[in-house]
């Protein structure tokens, strides 16, 4: 553990603490410093629990948060988990992520999915399975050219610009690009 002074960056350790009081003074700048940061892991202690506090900062990069109180406060512990590459946060905020990410990723895909007509979405479902506008227009029963202008109506309706976009799509796993885009 090393203490920052003010000139010092925290890109510059491996581990990184904040300790928060009640009222969180520079909770803003450690949000900043922990979303710009590459390799440095940040453990925010904070007074008291607060779970939309924990998913702010787990969101923006943040590898533990912990409370005062916390039962099992072992800060080398801590530390060993957050060097192996793991995390040191409440189980409900890790649960929360991944329902909003879960939830997200369903409605953004199933509201992309209505915009399709029946036919697009079958090729883009087989799109998703990897198969080759040849073998899809031979599964459906069409020819190429079919299949070329289903996806060309595919591309105007959505966000996505390729097959490889659209696979993900089609799997509920979207490129950053376009949950920008949809934001």
């Amino acid at each position: 553990m090393i203490r920052l002074s003010a000139l010092q960056e925290a890109s510059a350790v491996d581990i990184c603490v904040y300790l928060f009081a009640r009222i969180r003074q520079g909770l803003s700048q450690a949000v900043t410093e922990i979303s710009a940061a590459n390799r440095t892991k940040f453990v925010v202690i904070d007074q008291v629990c607060d779970l939309d506090i924990a998913m702010l900062l787990v969101k923006a990069g943040c590898h533990g948060y912990l409370s005062c109180d916390d039962r099992g406060f072992d800060l080398r512990r801590i530390t060993s988990v957050l060097l192996a590459g793991r995390y040191w946060v409440p189980r409900a905020v890790l649960e929360r992520i991944v329902e909003e990410l879960t939830v997200d990723r369903d409605a953004i895909t199933e509201s992309l999915c209505q915009l399709l007509s029946p036919r697009e979405h079958e090729v883009a479902l087989w799109i998703s399975r990897g198969l080759s506008n040849k073998r899809i227009a031979r599964e459906m029963g069409v020819t190429e050219r079919t299949i070329k202008a289903h996806l060309s109506h595919i591309f105007q309706k959505t966000p996505v610009s390729d097959r490889l976009e659209l696979a993900l799509l089609m799997k509920g796993e979207l490129p950053e690009r376009i949950r920008v885009n949809l934001q």
